[in-house]
């Protein structure tokens, strides 16, 4: 009963996390999620916050780490195999969130409560960049998607910011529920207060602009599994069909993994036409092989992927690790491009994320930085249907458009495909595994919206990992 008593606290606050993500999507219980693990690490030393954090992220992750379970079984034909990186994913993904913990309990014992929100974003940030292993999923503010009033402070300092603001919330809440008087909290909830006003202001604030014909083309093909021998001829077939159907739009976005091309030119089995300018995703080059977006508009352009799916697109270790090839992965190794790039396309200069890129929040910046006014996201997310994983890429578009303050257009083989304007809302989506052209008018932006300083927090947010630490260490000397 003592050891329950222990393991409840981040037990019911993982639970309750997971229940504001897909399928469940309890979005607004995001600000009461981890009171219960807060008040615990209120009164933990180190070596228990550790624990209470591996049990938060242990059964955090099984549930946002379900996908890979199903997507590894599905490849390998066994879900026994399927089980193994899943589990050990859950496992080592459970470190960031002691990692969190123990930076939490030293902030309390500090009485330096204005450090966990920036401790807990710190993990955040470092997890989603870490080099080779960098997949970030389970931003703590996604599940406020769907409210996008609520979430304008993104465009100030990415996801993250809003991340730390939902810490704040919980933080807050915390202290009340543990008898804190309120004179000692209040300026952390007047901070939580103007940031929300912040948000409700800047979601009011229409950005300058033209009003566009935007198009996204779902050929309704499954590009993943099944008999692929075909799977060209219809796909061309329907961007065909497609075309016809969009004919006059300012821009047309098509999926990823389309064309092939042993050059800057690819080889296509559809149609284009100058009057309707387009952008698609596909395989550029060999020996160096780069998974890239290409555009026409009378001249073809490119723009290589710069962040490549780990297992998917590259195989590291693949020469030394033999028992990796029970998992059936993909042959030939893909290669990032150095460097973000815009490319003109029609009346736009347009930000290429392809599929896996969507969910960086750095990716979409730089893009804005060189002059994007519209975003386009080409996904094949047939790898993951039947999980949470494709919804929460879809998801990752709204915050793309938020950051950037532009439109964003994804186009996705079986679906997610939609239109998004500068706020986050979505302003035309097509039905699952159908074939749809989807049309809608949008505003974009004349001048780009991007805030010059959006990157900092997420930066400040990473000196926290050292700093909290070296105070209190500093501090264990002093007194000693």
């Amino acid at each position: 009963m003592a050891r329950f008593t222990k393991l409840w606290p981040p037990l019911i606050s993982g639970l309750l996390v997971l229940a504001c993500f897909p399928p469940f999507r309890l979005g607004l219980l995001v600000f009461v999620a981890l009171v219960p693990w807060l008040m615990q690490l209120r009164e933990a030393d180190g070596k228990r916050a550790f624990r209470s954090g591996m049990v938060f992220g242990f059964v955090f992750w099984l549930g946002e780490f379900s996908f890979v379970a199903a997507l590894a079984g599905h490849w390998t034909g066994s879900l026994a195999l399927g089980m193994i990186p899943w589990l050990l994913g859950c496992f080592l993904g459970s470190f960031y969130f002691a990692l969190f913990a123990w930076l939490a309990s030293i902030c309390y014992r500090r009485k330096m409560m204005w450090g966990i929100p920036l401790a807990w974003v710190g993990v955040e940030v470092f997890r989603s960049y870490i080099i080779g292993l960098a997949f970030p999923f389970g931003f703590l503010a996604m599940p406020l998607t769907p409210f996008p009033v609520l979430i304008q402070s993104a465009h100030f300092g990415t996801v993250f910011f809003t991340s730390a603001w939902v810490i704040l919330c919980n933080l807050v809440l915390a202290e009340l529920f543990a008898g804190a008087k309120y004179t000692s909290i209040r300026w952390y909830a007047a901070s939580f207060g103007g940031l929300l006003a912040l948000s409700i202001a800047w979601f009011g604030v229409e950005p300058d602009g033209d009003l566009k014909t935007l198009a996204a083309g779902q050929p309704g093909v499954d590009m993943a599994f099944g008999d692929q021998s075909l799977t060209p001829m219809k796909v061309g077939q329907r961007i065909n069909e497609i075309s016809w159907e969009v004919a006059g739009a300012d821009l047309l976005v098509l999926p990823e993994g389309i064309a092939r091309s042993p050059g800057n030119v690819p080889e296509i089995t559809f149609d284009v036409n100058p009057a309707l300018p387009i952008i698609f995703g596909g395989q550029r080059g060999v020996e160096p092989a780069h998974q890239s977006a290409f555009s026409f508009d009378g001249k073809w352009q490119y723009a290589d992927k710069t962040r490549l799916v780990i297992f998917g697109e590259y195989v590291p270790g693949r020469k030394w690790l033999p028992f990796l090839n029970k998992f059936k992965l993909p042959e030939g190794d893909l290669v990032p491009a150095d460097e973000v790039r815009t490319v003109p396309v029609g009346q736009f200069k347009v930000g290429a994320l392809l599929c896996f890129e969507g969910l960086f929040p750095d990716v979409g910046y730089k893009h804005a930085a060189n002059g994007a006014n519209v975003i386009a996201v080409m996904a094949i997310d047939d790898w993951y249907f039947g999980t949470n994983a494709p919804e929460q890429l879809r998801d990752a578009a709204t915050w793309r458009a938020i950051e950037a303050g532009v439109p964003v257009v994804r186009a996705a083989s079986l679906g997610y495909t939609m239109i998004i304007d500068a706020k986050g809302r979505t302003v035309a989506e097509a039905p699952l595994r159908e074939s749809e052209a989807l049309v809608a008018r949008v505003k974009v932006p004349r001048t780009p919206q991007y805030f010059p300083l959006l990157p900092v927090f997420p930066y400040l947010s990473l000196f926290s990992l050292i700093a909290i630490p070296l105070y209190d260490a500093l501090r264990r000397r002093k007194e000693g």
